[in-house]
């Protein structure tokens, strides 16, 4: 070989070089794994992230290597421009902004695990904007993707009494009428559950769901069905303590609305200690449903007025008009915490 075709080789070659180790060093995997002190940083390229494992091919160039998802601490990888545009407009609650930089980020991202995390945050959006239908179709597509997707808490559930629209009851009937997906039952039936001509048949759908062999529809399935208990007045400290005890063996994630309902309970039971306990757990701990989270802390500012405590109640309510400004209840706040 001439000595110009082996620097032309060589050149090749380090181009070759450089471009494989930046594909594989594009992303980060932070694991901690069990019987080990310390988390082990792990470079590679993610080739997929589900509720139940990372997959990664390794720097070495070995072949795939998968870890459980409850070992991973953190990902780190490169986001799309727009994707990273929507996340900061989302938390400016700028939310038609975000919804459209994700749109864009959704039509321009391959990677099916990174397509999940958009479609989570706009789920997120359409919440904020109160379109269940669009939140509803787009956790589907999740769930269809992942069956034990890591977005599952994100599912959007009726749990306070709301007003459902033509628009969302003739996409209730079509989820409920899919028999082969628990998750869209659910979503159907959590829609129609106080409907006067369609409750009767989403009460049945939702006492089937409660003996699902999907786990987490079969937690949120139970819960649900205390909305009809609220309803119809029919609640007792003894069951309240129930719920709450049934609430503490509920994933984290799964509290927020279960927490709204018990907090209710406690306010009908003129409990207003418990009540405001229950209720704040949505705005402290889980807001990802935002306008449930609002109407939450202003209840639990209610109930601490009710107690005397006027100071913590405006506290609460301050910090409801700050942080949902956009939703009903957020300005309902603003009025009082003047």
């Amino acid at each position: 070989m001439s000595h110009s075709k082996r620097s032309l080789f060589t050149f090749v070659t380090v181009i070759a070089c450089w471009i494989t180790q930046d594909l594989f060093a594009q992303d980060q995997v932070v694991l901690q794994v069990e019987g080990q002190s310390s988390r082990m940083v792990v470079p590679c390229q993610i080739v997929d992230y589900t509720g139940e494992k990372i997959t990664v091919l390794l720097k070495s160039g070995a072949n795939q290597r998968s870890y459980p998802a409850e070992q991973v601490v953190e990902v780190r990888t490169g986001w799309l421009e727009s994707h990273e545009r929507g996340r900061k407009q989302l938390a400016d609650r700028r939310v038609d902004e975000a919804v459209k930089s994700f749109q864009e980020a959704l039509a321009s991202e391959s990677r099916v695990w990174v397509r999940r995390e958009i479609l989570a945050s706009l789920v997120r959006g359409a919440m904020r904007q109160g379109d269940r239908v669009t939140a509803g179709t787009r956790f589907l597509m999740i769930v269809e993707s992942d069956r034990a997707t890591r977005h599952f808490a994100v599912i959007p559930l009726v749990w306070a009494p709301e007003n459902v629209n033509a628009s969302e009851k003739s996409q209730s009937r079509i989820w409920l009428s899919q028999q082969d997906s628990d998750v869209a039952r659910l979503l159907g039936a959590s829609l129609l559950l106080e409907d006067n001509q369609l409750g009767d048949t989403a009460q049945k759908e939702m006492a089937l769901l409660q003996r699902s062999s999907d786990e987490r529809v079969r937690q949120l399935a139970q819960a649900q069905s205390w909305r009809l208990k609220l309803r119809a007045l029919d609640v007792s400290d003894l069951e309240l303590q129930r719920w709450d005890d049934r609430i503490q063996q509920l994933p984290t994630s799964f509290r927020g609305g279960p927490n709204y309902l018990l907090g209710r309970g406690w306010t009908m039971r003129r409990e207003h200690d418990r009540a405001a306990i229950a209720l704040l757990w949505l705005p402290l701990m889980d807001d990802t449903d935002p306008r449930l989270a609002a109407r939450a802390g202003y209840e639990a500012a209610e109930s601490l007025r009710r107690l005397g405590q006027n100071e913590d109640a405006r506290r609460v309510m301050q910090e409801v008009a700050t942080r949902f400004s956009d939703t009903e209840f957020g300005e309902a706040a603003s009025k009082i915490a003047r």
